[in-house]
């Protein structure tokens, strides 16, 4: 060890006596200072740190510190927490300068969370203790920083800012969201509109905006236009309203809006179509019918006979079967029916869904039966699904219940059934013949008698070869063998 190391890791005793002779004691091992840091570095809550820096060995001037509410001395030992390098403070004088920097920058969080004028708000944000990055905001006029401040006291947590990087981020879309709006408020062309809308910096929910097709997405931007305020918007909320409302109101035949019991409409989200077969009649072939939440009385049959077509079922939609028919009858190509629940008044020896287009998808549907009395073989023989035969189909994450039958797949099927929920059927898929493949089914409560049924006729070979792992593969399903 070199003499310099030798002092760093020594600590030096003098021992005087009466005698004329001195001696030199050697301790090995850290100086008290040493370990003072070293347990700043190794705390690791609030309490632990309070104790470390306030250590007297430690030797930092605590002067200002001790001045502080106990409150506020937690809020400046927590920033050392968290600004603490992950080597730890190489330091003393790191520590002192990282403290420093904690008081000053809490005590000026505090002076942001009380102003309440914009006045009061510029003075706390442009205090340099406060350490924010400025540079931005101090290229705006005087009238723009008002703006932008005003912003910063209207989205101010009802707790407060909780933190400096908290208000910079805050400071830094109020900035963006300012220039931004005076943009939206210079457009004078559809196209400028939207470039100015379609900003991020701005800062809007285009989720229902960017579902238009580009035609439509113009109507709705001339409206924006047409419907500005003469002084502008004053807000991006404001815009985000204009916005909200021009989509609402716009017919988009790519998406078609349909809402149980409403009259008079013309398919858009502010003014639906009251039935299905409305929506479907108006709906573009590729495009989507969104069935609102509420309760579609179904008397006469549901055709769906347009290639390509999505209905999906928005929470708390339910279709109830109140005649003798098939409900919803599936004629055209690659549909796709999503999210939708089905019952009846009363058991009816129909099923609910009727595949008769290829590449159809039914998806994240609830399909259900009236209660009926034991035994299951009385029960009259209502079915979720029938596919007919020499299609391909794909079924997945449904739940059937309370049926005589889940599904039953006619001959030369193919196609997936995959992560279904079926129970209380006496069959859960019936397999006449088919191809299908099945993974990941489960079965509640009651009980289905048999989970899949491979019916007299259906092939021996793949993908029913190996009936233990089909049925490892489906959560244990019990599978009836009738070939």
């Amino acid at each position: 060890m070199s003499k310099h190391g030798e002092r760093k890791k020594a600590q030096r005793v003098s021992i005087r006596c009466g005698c004329s002779n001195m001696r030199i004691v050697r301790v090995h091992g850290p100086l008290p200072s040493d370990m003072a840091l070293a347990a700043v570095n190794a705390a690791t809550t609030v309490p632990e740190m309070r104790a470390a820096i306030e250590n007297p060995l430690l030797g930092l001037n605590l002067t200002e510190y001790n001045r502080l509410s106990e409150a506020v001395k937690n809020d400046v030992v927590q920033q050392l927490l968290n600004n603490r390098p992950a080597s730890g403070y190489p330091s003393v004088a790191r520590i002192q300068a990282a403290l420093n920097q904690a008081i000053n920058q809490v005590i000026s969080l505090a002076v942001v969370n009380a102003a309440t004028t914009v006045p009061e708000m510029r003075a706390a944000i442009e205090n340099p203790l406060l350490g924010l990055n400025l540079t931005e905001y101090n290229r705006l006029s005087e009238a723009v920083k008002n703006d932008v401040v005003q912003q910063l006291l209207n989205n101010r947590p009802a707790s407060g800012y909780p933190s400096v990087a908290r208000i910079q981020a805050a400071l830094n879309q109020a900035i963006n969201q300012v220039i931004s709006l005076a943009v939206v408020n210079a457009a004078t062309t559809v196209p400028e509109m939207r470039a100015a809308i379609e900003n991020p910096l701005l800062g809007l929910n285009l989720t229902e905006y960017n579902r238009l097709s580009e035609a439509v997405k113009n109507d709705v931007v001339q409206q924006l236009l047409n419907n500005r305020p003469a002084s502008g918007y004053p807000s991006v909320a404001s815009v985000q309203a204009s916005l909200n409302q021009a989509v609402n109101q716009v017919v988009d035949f790519d998406h078609i809006y349909v809402q149980a019991g409403a009259v008079g409409g013309n398919g858009s989200r502010a003014n639906p179509f009251g039935t299905i077969p409305q929506g479907i009649a108006a709906v573009n072939p590729g495009g989507t019918v969104h069935i609102l939440s509420g309760t579609y009385p179904i008397t006469s049959q549901i055709v769906v006979n347009k290639a390509g077509i999505t209905l999906k079922g928005q929470p708390g939609t339910l279709l109830l079967l109140q005649a003798d028919i098939i409900a919803m009858r599936i004629t055209a190509p690659n549909t796709t029916i999503d999210g939708l629940t089905m019952t009846s008044d009363i058991p009816y020896q129909k099923e609910f869904i009727q595949i008769g287009g290829n590449n159809t998808t039914i998806i994240n549907n609830t399909i259900y039966g009236p209660p009926q009395p034991l035994p299951m073989s009385d029960w009259v023989v209502n079915r979720a699904v029938v596919s007919q035969g020499g299609l391909a189909i794909s079924v997945m994450n449904n739940t059937f219940y309370s049926l005589r039958t889940g599904m039953y797949i006619n001959p030369n099927v193919t196609g997936s059934i995959n992560n279904n929920v079926v129970y209380n059927t006496k069959g859960g898929f019936l397999v006449d013949r088919a191809f299908t493949t099945f993974l990941g089914n489960s079965w509640g409560t009651p009980p289905n008698e048999f989970d899949i049924v491979l019916l007299v006729g259906t092939t021996s070979g793949p993908p029913y070869d190996n009936l233990a792992l089909l049925s490892a593969l489906n959560n244990n399903a019990t599978i009836s063998d009738q070939r």
